[in-house]
């Protein structure tokens, strides 16, 4: 999956379609400025609760074409506070290339980097992210007689295809035997080992500042319930959904969803607390900044604001963006919550005490 994805010249994400109408699959900054309406608010309140610091960090990682930090950006600046030290974290170097274009014709001023190891800074932190994690290298397995086997990818002489281990794996991954024992034999899922690693280098950078994460998922419990007997792992290509990923491997998008319970405890054990666990939907509908531009455009009338509305309708209602997709907020060095996101918070779903 790794080479797939982010091999140099060959991946991927190394080609020219990946994003947008004409490419493979449409992100939240896709369809309008409502996601970054959302960060900045956000973005604003976390500013605020580490005291409104003179000096700060924006951070942004896997931020595709850039396009979401200048939008996010575009909306802080009317905001009360000061403008940031801009750093941006992107893995394939024909992404950050696209990335530097975008930020060099918005007029903004972006430290770029390939690996999140490479930042330091001793300033207040404030990083945000889409549709980041579900796209790490994820590690497919079998349950068999009670026990947990790895699937490989083998090449049989003309195509890739499944292998399933001989021996049970010896790194389990840690699901709770309260799912794992209503399991029929030969189920298939995955776990995600890579995002242990993100959280450790997450909690380095930082010594203050708040982490916002936002990507389509599910608590533990639902992501390996008994009857979703094949996991999550899909490919895109051109809008449809490529459920035999390897036989198009390296030409389309691999990913697979994000076990919330896990990403939130794994954090917690490296100092990232979580916060509040949010549906999209619920985030952006009780965004202040959301609300305003959703009054304004229905007042509007014009084919444009219908437009408009009808993308705000996409990311937000649960047939559409709005339930699938989830925000995680975590925070290192400072206990607060937004109090605005707290009637709809789901933080329970994820087995952590509010």
């Amino acid at each position: 999956m790794r080479l797939a994805l982010y091999e140099p010249e060959l991946g991927y994400y190394e080609s020219e379609h990946v994003f947008g109408e004409s490419g493979d699959f449409v992100t939240g900054a896709d369809l309008g400025d409502w996601l970054a309406m959302g960060f900045a608010d956000v973005l604003h309140w976390g500013w605020q609760a580490l005291d409104k610091p003179e000096d700060w960090v924006l951070l942004e990682q896997g931020g595709g074409t850039g396009q979401l930090l200048a939008q996010t950006i575009k909306y802080i600046t009317a905001l009360d506070m000061p403008m940031p030290e801009m750093m941006a974290v992107e893995r394939s170097a024909h992404m950050r290339q696209r990335q530097g274009e975008v930020y060099q014709q918005t007029g903004l001023k972006v430290q770029q980097y390939a690996e999140l190891s490479d930042v330091q800074t001793d300033k207040p932190v404030l990083m945000m992210c889409n549709e980041l994690p579900d796209a790490f290298p994820v590690q497919v397995f079998e349950w068999k007689n009670g026990q947990f086997y790895e699937r490989g990818v083998t090449w049989t002489g003309d195509k890739f295809d499944w292998v399933t281990a001989e021996k049970p794996m010896q790194y389990a991954p840690d699901i709770a035997s309260s799912i794992t024992q209503a399991w029929p034999e030969g189920y298939i899922s995955e776990f995600n080992p890579a995002l242990s690693s993100w959280q450790y280098h997450i909690s380095q950078l930082m010594a203050r500042g708040f982490v916002f994460c936002v990507d389509y998922g599910y608590s533990q419990q639902e992501y390996y319930r008994a009857n979703r007997i094949e996991g999550t792992l899909m490919g895109h290509k051109a809008h449809q959904v490529v459920e035999q990923v390897l036989q198009a491997f390296g030409a389309c998008d691999i990913t697979a969803h994000i076990d919330f319970t896990h990403l939130a405890k794994i954090g917690q054990k490296v100092g990232l607390e979580p916060l509040s666990f949010i549906t999209q939907g619920a985030w952006l509908g009780q965004s202040p900044s959301v609300q305003q531009a959703v009054m304004a455009l229905a007042q509007e009338g014009s084919i444009e604001s219908v437009q408009a509305l009808a993308h705000a309708k996409r990311m937000m209602l649960p047939v559409g963006m709005g339930e699938s997709f989830k925000l995680l907020i975590q925070s290192k060095g400072v206990q607060a919550m937004p109090a605005y996101l707290q009637a709809l918070d789901r933080l329970r779903d994820l087995g952590r005490k509010q």
